[in-house]
């Protein structure tokens, strides 16, 4: 029994915690090197990661 609920609780923490965190630093990254280089392949590529990590918490902005 205590199996199952901690393995819904490390799956609540990741969902809750360590999605938005990846989301908010993909994005972070992203702007600092198109402030400092400008449009790049991997600006564009941190976009599209950033893009999936929304996908997954099911919220599009």
């Amino acid at each position: 029994m205590w199996v199952f609920l901690r393995r819904k609780l490390i799956m609540w923490a990741i969902l809750a915690i360590a999605i938005p965190l990846l989301d908010w630093l993909l994005g972070r990254v992203a702007a600092e090197l198109r402030a400092r280089k400008g449009d790049s392949a991997l600006t564009r590529g941190l976009d599209t990661a950033q893009s999936g990590v929304r996908t997954l918490r099911g919220k599009r902005r």
